[in-house]
Parts: structure tokens; C-alpha cells; sequence
């Protein structure tokens, strides 16, 4: 029987658009979540200073997991649009292989157009479905070399690509995000935790 890693360490990536007028927006909710992963491990981490890396590098102790109390986490924001933003992640991975070896496990976080608002999926490998951050990824690094956490941002009822675009690009409710942090950002802490473990 192949031998398992008791736990990963990981690279935990924000997909969205650099910038004040797009902070908010449906499409940048990755980085909404990521800045709240780092706001609850403020703690624990300290800035990575790199000319390499085009983006923001955190990195420290994991509160994911009380019970990995010396476990390392590394969590990357692209300050690149969301449709070139592959090759800084390439290098954000680059950089946490060399540091964690093959522990290291890859994830994604990134807004799902039609999956329902308070809905959280978890995916390794398969198609992008048009979303453009995750076709940059993919031309860099393989599909079933990363794990995505899809955040559900339902979707507008005409598919005319001038509507979706206009509709991803605005802030997201205040209804909604209520309800994304009460219920979604617990499921994807758990969940987190659950792939930090191996599990």
C-alpha cells in the first residue's frame, strides 16, 4: 500500500480584478474570501517579500486545523486582471513547491456563474466552463494538478454575454454576501481544513 501524507501543506490562490472599482464585484469574490482567510490567520502570517511574484504572498502558521498546530499555509493574490493571471499563479506554485516539496497542494478559489448564491462546490480537473481565470490557470498548470472551490453567484436570466458580463462585473448584494459569509465561508473553512489533513 502506497504510504499517504498525514497532511498538505497549500497554496490557497484568489481569482478576481485588481483595483478599487472591482473590489466588490461578483467576479472578485475569491479575493473577497481570501482577504477573510488572511484577516482570521492575521496573526499567523507575515508578507512574502518576492520580485518574482506578481501579487500579494502571505505566508505562516495554518489555524485551519487545531490539531496541526505547526502545519505552514501559504495564501496568493494576482494583483494581474483575472484573465492573465495564470502565469503568476504558476509562479506562487513554483515557489511553494520548492518550499513545501510534495506536500504542497494547489488551490483555487474562484465566483461560479450559475451555481446559486450559498452554494460551494469543490472540484479537481475538469473544464474551465468559460471562465476566464481558470483558462489562464489551465495553460500553465493541469487541470487535475489543482483543486477549485467554486463560490456560487447564481446568474442573470438572459445569457446574452453583454448581460453576464455586465452582471459578474457589479458589487454583490449586501443580501448576498450575508449570505456567502454566514454559510459559505464556513463550508469552505471545513472544507480547507479537510484537504490541509489529507482527507
Amino acid at each position: 500500500m502506497a504510504y499517504r501524507q498525514p497532511y498538505r501543506n497549500l497554496l490557497i490562490c484568489s481569482l478576481g480584478n485588481p483595483g478599487h472599482k472591482y473590489a466588490k464585484s461578483r467576479h472578485s469574490l475569491g479575493h473577497i474570501l481570501l482577504d477573510y482567510l488572511i484577516a482570521d490567520h492575521h496573526r499567523q502570517l507575515e508578507r512574502v517579500h518576492s520580485l518574482s511574484l506578481d501579487g500579494d504572498l502571505t505566508e505562516g502558521i495554518s489555524s485551519l486545523n487545531t490539531d496541526l498546530l505547526s502545519q505552514r499555509i501559504a495564501l496568493f493574490k494576482p494583483c494581474t486582471y483575472m484573465n492573465v493571471s495564470g502565469m503568476a499563479i504558476a509562479n506562487a506554485w513554483k515557489w511553494s513547491q520548492k518550499k513545501y516539496g510534495q506536500t504542497a497542494r494547489l488551490v483555487i478559489l474562484h465566483d461560479e456563474l450559475g451555481l446559486p448564491v450559498g452554494k460551494l462546490k469543490m472540484k479537481v480537473g475538469g473544464s474551465s466552463k468559460g471562465h476566464n481565470g481558470l483558462k489562464s490557470i489551465a495553460t500553465y498548470i493541469a487541470p487535475d494538478q489543482f483543486t477549485k472551490f467554486g463560490i456560487g453567484i447564481g446568474r442573470p436570466d438572459s445569457r446574452s454575454p453583454e448581460v453576464v458580463a455586465d452582471y459578474v462585473l457589479r458589487n454583490i448584494p449586501p443580501s448576498d454576501m450575508t449570505v456567502i459569509i454566514d454559510q459559505v465561508y464556513p463550508q469552505l473553512w471545513q472544507m480547507l481544513a479537510n484537504l490541509e489533513k489529507g482527507t
